[in-house]
């Protein structure tokens, strides 16, 4: 008896000594001092707006080319959009897609909102992408969580309410109206992939997309006066303090360069699903009737329409 009490002494011991061994220095042992423990903005951002296009892309060649008969899938399987049979993984991937992106957007803000990291522009930048995503959100699925989206992390609120449409849009214009005004700190920031870091293309950018939503609802019986006064102000009484794209050479475009993030999302589709949707009847005899120049474009339309497998017009079933 004396010896198993011993034994288990023993034990005790060892399993405390085993212990302050696991704990003794261990925020230094495992404290990296070759890197930084939190991200930065700039390497939120690029990462961020590569995921949210490539979303948006891979929706229009799964989705809405098939819905407007751009391409045709040949298949009378189940799940055709062009039946309107459309799955529920078609919608759940983008909702959650987007509502993932909006954490990393909201990241940027508060990152850039900290005494140590504080940055007007990348505040700015960040309103304009959660507005961005937000109205997509809005557009495509009506009500949705915004108030209360992607505060999980914080408050473990994991069933956000959800808002109405018309308080969405209200409350995404005071976003850019404050974006608008964070950008003319012109405060400097790090590379990003859209316009290498010239904070008057976002600051456009943002009050062209403004302008873009207030058109948007301006027929809104709620909302139209509100609208028609700040599309006046944008665009005649206030222009100077709302800069907006002036040309193409202004425009928002990530370009896929093939390298590190920027690669297309249209490269992990295999050869033979791009030529399982044929082009639609409808879509490339419009191009050749009214002489639009992409029929022009090489390996699109070459102005040759016998060269591609045309699939006719499909109606419902």
């Amino acid at each position: 008896m004396k010896h198993t009490i011993s034994k288990i002494a023993s034990i005790v011991v060892l399993f405390s000594l085993a212990l302050s061994s696991c704990t003794k220095n261990f925020r230094e042992i495992n404290t990296d001092l070759n890197n930084i423990p939190n991200a930065l903005p700039h390497q939120l951002l690029s990462p961020a707006l590569v995921s949210t296009l490539s979303l948006n892309m891979l929706r229009n060649r799964n989705f809405n080319n098939e819905l407007m008969q751009i391409t045709v899938n040949m298949s009378d399987a189940e799940g055709q959009v062009f039946r309107y049979d459309f799955r529920s993984t078609m919608s759940d991937n983008l909702y959650n897609g987007w509502y993932t992106e909006l954490t990393n957007f909201k990241d940027i803000y508060r990152i850039a909102n900290d005494p140590i990291t504080l940055n007007a522009s990348y505040r700015g930048i960040s309103l304009i992408c959660q507005s961005w995503v937000y109205s997509l959100l809005t557009d495509t699925y009506g009500d949705v969580p915004y108030f209360q989206s992607n505060q999980g992390k914080d408050s473990s609120n994991m069933e956000p309410a959800f808002d109405r449409q018309q308080d969405i849009y209200m409350d995404i214009f005071n976003k850019l109206d404050t974006a608008n005004v964070l950008l003319s700190k012109n405060d400097p920031i790090q590379f990003e992939p859209v316009f290498n870091g010239n904070i008057g293309r976002w600051r456009k950018f943002g009050n062209s997309l403004y302008l873009r939503l207030l058109m948007r609802v301006v027929h809104k019986p709620e909302v139209a006066e509100f609208c028609k006064a700040k599309i006046k102000d944008i665009v005649e009484l206030k222009a100077s303090a709302y800069p907006i794209i002036a040309n193409n050479d202004e425009s928002a475009i990530l370009k896929w360069t093939g390298t590190g993030a920027y690669i297309s999302p249209l490269m992990s589709v295999r050869e033979q699903d791009f030529r399982s949707p044929a082009i639609g009847e409808f879509f490339i005899k419009h191009l050749v009737d009214w002489n639009d120049p992409r029929i022009d474009i090489p390996n699109y339309g070459d102005n040759n329409v016998n060269r591609w497998r045309i699939a006719p017009s499909r109606a419902p079933m």
